[in-house]
């Protein structure tokens, strides 16, 4: 059974995830940790839970997603995931911080690219990838059947179009 954790990061709020199984392989879905607090806040999750991180992922590559991206990528040792059509909206991570007045460390590059119909693996789970672009020109979307969840990214604003301020949007 998967469990899903849930985090809420950033001055966007922004919902960053951690999704394990008993395996203790964990996946990090759209790190936004955006300081020290956040981060230890995400790490000490994963440690207090025995979990060993296997995969980071982003559902696309707007500032608030991607802000956390090179601290999980160092401190666990991951390339960075998501779809190709990203690269431009990642490239733009600069003029995104200075559109909203502040900075980041920079990503890692894209290594493993995402694609429709793609199967996300980690210990006994695998999530399906869905292709769903709109809020971003390369967004995609993870849904696992059996448990009947998916985790969108920015596909979906509650009572609301969502940002159209952002590239690609």
């Amino acid at each position: 059974m998967i469990e899903v954790k849930s985090f809420t990061f950033n001055p966007f709020m922004e919902n960053s995830y951690v999704l394990h199984d008993e395996s203790k392989e964990c996946i990090i879905i759209d790190p936004g940790c955006s300081n020290t607090e956040e981060e230890k806040e995400l790490s000490e999750y994963i440690s207090s839970n025995q979990l060993k991180p296997v995969r980071l992922i982003n559902t696309h590559c707007h500032i608030d997603h991607i802000v956390g991206n090179a601290f999980v990528a160092s401190k666990y040792n991951l390339d960075l995931e998501a779809h190709k059509l990203e690269i431009p909206i990642l490239a733009s991570t600069e003029m995104q911080a200075q559109y909203f007045g502040f900075s980041i460390n920079r990503s890692p590059d894209i290594k493993h690219f995402i694609e429709e119909g793609d199967k996300i693996v980690f210990g006994n789970t695998t999530l399906d990838t869905l292709f769903t672009p709109g809020h971003c020109p390369g967004e995609v979307s993870f849904y696992n059947k059996d448990q009947k969840f998916i985790i969108g990214g920015d596909v979906l604003f509650q009572l609301s179009i969502g940002r159209t301020d952002l590239p690609g949007g």
